[in-house]
């Protein structure tokens, strides 16, 4: 069987929409499903953000041990664990890199965006050489829409009403987060594969700073997807990312015996059921481990 026929065969039965792009960094063989079409990348897009940060860092402009202070007023709901901390504790920049990835908070996120510049983020990606990626909004963007509100800024009041509307389902959606627009932070798998590729083959920056890029994604906390199926002490390197209807996860595979490295990216829309996504995420993941490691 071939990579292309194992992806089909487990997306036959698969509930939703999947775009699932595939590369053996090795020998160069891709192949995908629906690659070249536009998802919503969900926290995913932290990686296009440390990508960019480590950029930043590497041309001077921000250092991985600059402190940098929590603020009450600038609060993200959602993932992670910096809201629910004292106003004024300081965390490094490296801190902030590391919460925004392995436990995909949001407020460390944001926090990062604010230190690089949203737009720069898509046109570093477009210096890149990648066309379908684009970020614009911030998690706070991205979850006030996921409630009907639109809010560009954080404040208390903000996190408050996101919290009531998230509690009680008192709210009405203005905009469908899961569309396929570039008014969302969307991506194709087809260019987010190229990036994990350009990090993990070390084409972009330095050899450093992809090191502590990957060294971080390996650090993930939420293993439910990619790695879920794969044989225990397999090494992945990745990022989830999950919001209404869309289940993601893209990262590395480190194969065993010698036999190379798989950059996979798997996005959805559409999903009704969270664990049968994350499972068929799962299943694309084994069936091309499986392959790989009978002979690629």
């Amino acid at each position: 069987m071939s990579w292309q026929q194992a992806i089909d065969e487990v997306l036959q039965e698969a509930q939703g929409e999947f775009g699932v792009a595939v590369t053996h960094l090795e020998s160069g063989m891709t192949v995908g499903h629906q690659a070249d079409q536009l998802f919503q990348m969900a926290s995913v897009f932290k990686i296009p953000i440390i990508v960019t940060l480590m950029r930043d860092v590497e041309a001077g402009k921000i250092r991985l041990d600059q402190r940098i202070p929590l603020r009450y007023e600038e609060r993200v709901p959602g993932s992670g664990v910096l809201q629910e901390l004292d106003s004024g504790a300081e965390l490094t920049v490296k801190d902030l890199a590391m919460l925004m990835t392995i436990v995909s908070d949001n407020y460390a996120t944001d926090m990062v965006i604010n230190l690089v510049g949203l737009g720069n983020i898509e046109k570093h990606m477009r210096e890149l050489g990648l066309e379908s990626i684009y970020l614009p909004q911030t998690c706070w963007q991205l979850l006030n829409r996921c409630v009907g509100m639109e809010d560009p800024s954080p404040s208390p009041a903000g996190f408050a009403e996101y919290v009531r509307r998230e509690e009680t389902g008192d709210y009405q959606l203005l905009f469908d987060v899961g569309a396929p627009t570039t008014e969302n932070n969307v991506a194709t798998p087809a260019d987010l594969n190229r990036l994990l590729s350009m990090v993990a083959k070390k084409e972009i920056l330095s050899a450093a700073s992809c090191d502590l890029i990957l060294d971080i994604l390996r650090r993930q906390q939420y293993n439910s997807r990619l790695p879920l199926l794969l044989p225990p002490g397999t090494r992945v390197a990745h990022k989830t990312g999950t919001v209404n209807g869309v289940v993601n996860d893209a990262g590395i595979i480190y194969l065993p015996e010698g036999k190379g490295q798989i950059a996979i990216s798997v996005l959805s829309r559409k999903v009704e059921e969270k664990q049968e996504a994350e499972r068929t995420i799962a299943k694309v993941a084994r069936a091309v481990y499986d392959l790989a490691m009978g002979g690629v």
